[in-house]
């Protein structure tokens, strides 16, 4: 019967004495593992003999002495390695690409085991190895179609080398196209020889349990769901455990997108399944999204927004920067004595008549970076602007002085919240990086945050509440504790 391979190549399964090299000490990215593979490729002949394969090696001969392999005549071997484009990929991260490092390994098994160069097959992951979305659609699209290739055989899965996001998504989805048949081996640096998935479960549980716990610390709640619905298993022997955990990765995904409806409904099925204190945060946080208030909504945006500076999501924060300087400056004009016609979309006609001073304030208003004239018509549907203008007519009254600090900090963040119209998120297609943030804002990203909840915290006079996705993450590795 045929029989398969499946293994990851990481930048530590190729072992070589530097030594042996010619010396490039004008480089010293000359050393990574994809110039380490090239040179090594190109040269196979005069290090063919010093190479050593500390994972693979102790697996290919598990299988031909516990196995019983024919490795010469039976066995096919499928190398999973990163190979990024160079014209989509930091010089730094595409150097540590393992493709040629995978070309030496069939050049290795073609010479030592005398396997034909056509048994060791490569399969190129070409976008981060270490994103796991990317890498789960990667094995969805390679494993069916080495299954119906090779037709009925024996399959083992070394799944030590690699990424944790290659290792976790090669064990979901080996499994799921394989099917229980599968043999998945686990390879201790330290061992002489492989584990099967039966004796090293324990390992592979804590592997899952790392691997949700890198998830949810990136707030990744819809690739952390994946790993619970495919190996929730390893995480909650208990069904009921699995489910709230799903409930909870739903709702935090949910409302992380401003989805509050299908947040809540993900909650209340939660709270079904919870007991205990656990009962009683699910019980808090949905009267909290069952009534919200302007200082939760605009709270929720400071959460949200720290969390896209924290992931580079540049254009995303900008987004929520803009919705909080518009919601800040309608929350103060409101308080202010600001009033609605038929919709909050427009200031009262009759408010406007009543109040002159005001009106022709804004006929001479500038808010401008060049302090040329921009004037404020009420008939017109109201906006962040206007709301601003509104605001600063106030403020020339003493009885509003308390307010002039928060204002000034919500007005500076109009230079960062520019770069919002300009992206696709307002009217262009221009990029947003951290440096352009920090540009517009004159000082570094994380103080643009740290404003938002300065000027949070004087206009409502409460201190801004914990983090809502902190507290699911301390939620969710308490259910996944053992």
């Amino acid at each position: 019967m045929k029989v398969l391979l499946l293994a990851n190549v990481g930048n530590h399964d190729l072992l070589l004495d530097l030594s042996l090299l010619p010396e490039k000490n004008d480089d010293a990215r000359w050393w990574q593992p994809r110039r380490l593979g090239e040179a090594i490729r190109d040269d196979f002949k005069r290090y063919r003999d010093s190479i050593k394969l500390p994972l693979l090696m102790p697996t290919m001969r598990w299988l031909k002495d516990h196995e019983a392999v024919d490795i010469k005549s039976d066995l096919t071997v499928h190398l999973f390695a990163s190979d990024q484009d160079r014209a989509l990929t930091s010089e730094s991260e595409w150097l540590k690409d393992t493709a040629p490092l995978a070309e030496v390994i069939r050049d290795y098994f073609n010479y030592h085991w005398e396997m034909k160069k056509s048994a060791v097959q490569i399969h190129r992951i070409d976008g981060s190895p270490a994103d796991y979305a990317n890498t789960l659609r990667f094995y969805q699209e390679t494993l069916p179609g080495i299954r119906e290739r090779t037709g009925e055989c024996r399959v083992y899965m070394e799944v030590s080398g690699g990424t944790p996001a290659m290792t976790s998504m090669l064990i979901v989805m080996g499994a799921e196209t394989f099917g229980q048949d599968v043999v998945t081996l686990y390879m201790d640096r330290d061992s002489q020889q492989p584990y099967k998935i039966a004796v090293a479960q324990a390992l592979f549980t804590r592997k899952t349990r790392e691997t949700l716990n890198e998830q949810i610390s990136l707030y990744a709640y819809n690739a952390a769901f994946q790993t619970v619905d495919q190996s929730g298993r390893l995480l909650a022997p208990d069904e009921n455990n699995r489910e709230l955990l799903r409930c909870l990765l739903r709702y935090a995904d949910r409302r992380l997108a401003f989805d509050f409806k299908r947040a809540r409904s993900e909650l209340e099925s939660a709270y079904a399944l919870a007991t205990g204190q656990l009962q009683a945060q699910v019980k808090f946080w949905m009267r909290e999204l069952n009534q919200p208030q302007s200082s939760t909504q605009l709270a929720e945006l400071i959460h949200s927004a720290r969390i896209k500076l924290k992931l580079g999501d540049y254009a995303d924060f900008t987004q929520r920067l803009f919705r909080f300087q518009e919601a800040l400056f309608r929350c103060m004009a409101e308080r202010m004595g600001l009033e609605y016609g038929k919709s909050d979309e427009y200031a009262s006609e009759t408010w406007a008549k009543n109040q002159p001073a005001l009106v022709d304030y804004l006929r001479t208003y500038s808010r401008t970076a060049t302090g040329q004239i921009n004037p404020v018509d009420l008939k017109r549907s109201l906006n962040r602007y206007s709301l601003g203008a509104i605001v600063d007519f106030y403020l020339q009254d003493d009885a509003w002085a308390h307010w002039r600090a928060p204002a000034e900090l919500a007005f500076k963040m109009s230079a960062v919240v520019e770069l919002r119209n300009k992206g696709i998120s307002g009217h262009g297609f221009d990029g947003i990086s951290l440096d352009d943030l920090e540009t517009a804002y004159g000082r570094p990203a994380d103080s643009i945050v740290h404003d938002m909840q300065q000027a949070y915290t004087a206009v409502f006079e409460v201190e801004l509440s914990a983090s809502p996705y902190d507290r699911v993450n301390e939620l969710i590795r308490e259910l996944i504790t053992p």
